[in-house]
């Protein structure tokens, strides 16, 4: 099971529209929890918390990978 998606390589202007699929997709496999890929910007980071925020997920940042952001799906 696929649960990450990679960011690298979306404009920050596109990653509302990425995510919003991503999370419906997971949300329709059951999936509680999901990484996703954003390198080391900080902006893309915020964009991601934001959208996540929006659907009341909780963010997490790993110091394991500080170029990824574990998002809980409640």
């Amino acid at each position: 099971m696929k649960n990450r998606i990679d960011l690298h390589g979306i404009k920050h202007e596109n990653v509302q529209k990425e995510l919003d699929q991503f999370y419906w997709q997971m949300m329709q496999k059951g999936h509680s929890e999901v990484e996703v890929v954003t390198g080391i910007s900080q902006r893309m980071k915020e964009i991601v918390k934001q959208v996540s925020e929006d659907y009341n997920f909780s963010v997490l940042e790993t110091t394991i990978n500080p170029g990824a952001l574990i998002v809980r799906i409640k």
